[in-house]
């Protein structure tokens, strides 16, 4: 059996999302094996993006996020391999994103144990999170029919009203201006801060204080 062309190796400080990462910017197409937590995977990428990913029993993504969770391990270059299937169809910076966002959340996984992704996060779980950020005054969530759909502090119904009527005037603007598609609104006040997030089914608004961080509250609904 002749014996596939590349090399072994350690990258020190570096982790598996490094290697992915340099792999789909170099537009790699090969695959690479990993080894790590006592089992081995491999990943298979193409034309710069990751295609397939097996551990096992597992494949795709699961297999993937699997292979993100170990904390050190080696690598090993196989040119002219190519994948059985293609079991993954994301972006690999969304694959990246979800992973760096389930690390933050603390998940830990044993040395060779497969623990399956947490479900992800209702509409209403998000909408919890962000209310009650301490730096949120009033809130309100609500749908294009304008069904309020969650809200926070007083008179939110008011608040409802208001920026319906900002989104509609901004949009008929943006179309004006060649702008359709209306996604965020900030306004600032010395006293108090909105963000306005407008989506093709719902609109978030939320009065913030002036410490309030757009960027975390965005995330939070992400």
């Amino acid at each position: 059996m002749l014996a596939h062309k590349g090399f072994d190796g350690v990258i020190q400080g570096a982790t598996l999302s490094d290697l992915i990462q340099m792999e789909c910017l170099a537009l790699s197409t090969r695959a690479v094996r990993v080894a790590g937590s006592g089992t081995s995977g491999r990943l298979f990428f193409t034309g710069g993006q990751v295609v397939h990913a097996e551990v096992g029993e597992l494949k795709g993504e699961v297999a993937l996020f699997e292979m993100l969770r170990w904390a050190t391990g080696s690598f090993t270059i196989e040119e002219g391999v190519r994948p059985i299937e293609e079991s993954i169809q994301r972006d690999w910076h969304n694959l990246l994103l979800e992973a760096a966002h389930h690390a933050d959340e603390g998940t830990v996984t044993l040395p060779g144990s497969v623990v399956p992704l947490p479900p992800p996060k209702s509409t209403a779980d998000l909408m919890n999170e962000a209310f009650n950020d301490s730096e949120v005054v009033h809130a309100a969530h609500f749908s294009e029919d304008g069904t309020l759909l969650a809200s926070k502090g007083e008179d939110p119904e008011s608040l409802q009203c208001t920026f319906a009527y900002v989104v509609q005037l901004l949009r008929h603007v943006g179309t004006s201006l060649g702008a359709e598609n209306l996604k965020e609104i900030n306004l600032l006040a010395p006293e108090q801060k909105a963000l306005c997030l407008v989506d093709e089914k719902a609109t978030t608004v939320m009065i913030t204080t002036p410490k309030a961080n757009f960027t975390n509250l965005a995330k939070k609904l992400a």
